[in-house]
């Protein structure tokens, strides 16, 4: 079993037991292009417009992408990992719970929890990475001990983020700010060109502008509020 399936099937668990889980229809749900193979799942809830998990895998590379979008009325930040895997280590290996707006209190918990979680392989954050929390796992992992700490932190950190979801509350006062948060969390992500130039190689151009667009970083907007239907 590979470390990007253990992971899946990980988040998934955990994502499962979310009430009111909704399907989403996530645009692309199969992707076969040369041997590219990309498989994309979303859901939403009450206090989540969007819950997106994307594997892909080449000959000789797999990759997975998670991220919790919530509702901006809701006090929630937003959750989200990656994984790089080049079939000799993991070259890639991120977590964070990304602050927007009026969220603080979560990370009194996520702090604990990161503190045991020290000894890895870290990875520099780039210069648009003001997005992330103080917290934020950024790292190699060589080993199985690797894998596995990276295993129990994520899920650790992704229990605590769901356990906010269930208790979470609406705060209409902080909506525009936080869908303003949103939307720069979305802005700065597509500003790593090492996403663009992946799947500008596998695709062209134009299609990989329009799925991180569309996809990976849509952007909220005014449709996207409690109850819509959207």
């Amino acid at each position: 079993m590979s470390f990007v399936y253990e992971v899946e099937h990980l988040i998934k668990g955990a994502v499962s037991r979310i009430p009111d889980l909704e399907y989403k229809h996530p645009g692309y749900p199969e992707i076969f292009h040369n041997d590219v193979h990309i498989v994309n799942e979303m859901w939403k809830c009450p206090q989540l417009r969007k819950i997106h998990i994307e594997t892909g895998e080449t000959q000789h590379l797999e990759v997975l992408h998670c991220v919790l979008y919530p509702y901006p009325e809701y006090n929630l930040p937003i959750f989200g990992c990656d994984i790089v895997d080049n079939g000799k280590i993991i070259t890639a290996a991120i977590a964070d719970v990304s602050p927007v707006t009026g969220t603080r209190k979560i990370y009194d918990k996520l702090k604990i929890v990161s503190a045991q979680y020290n000894d890895f392989d870290d990875r520099k954050l780039p210069a648009w990475a003001d997005i992330f929390s103080p917290y934020c796992k950024f790292m190699r992992l060589h080993t199985l001990e690797e894998r596995d700490n990276y295993k129990e932190l994520l899920l650790e950190w992704l229990l605590i983020y769901l356990d906010e979801v269930k208790t979470a509350v609406i705060e209409p006062e902080l909506r525009e700010q936080r869908q303003a948060d949103q939307v720069y969390y979305c802005k700065k992500q597509k500003m790593n060109r090492k996403t663009e130039g992946v799947l500008s190689q596998w695709f062209d151009k134009e299609w990989a502008h329009a799925y991180i667009d569309n996809i990976l970083f849509d952007e909220p907007n005014e449709l996207q509020r409690v109850g819509s239907g959207y």
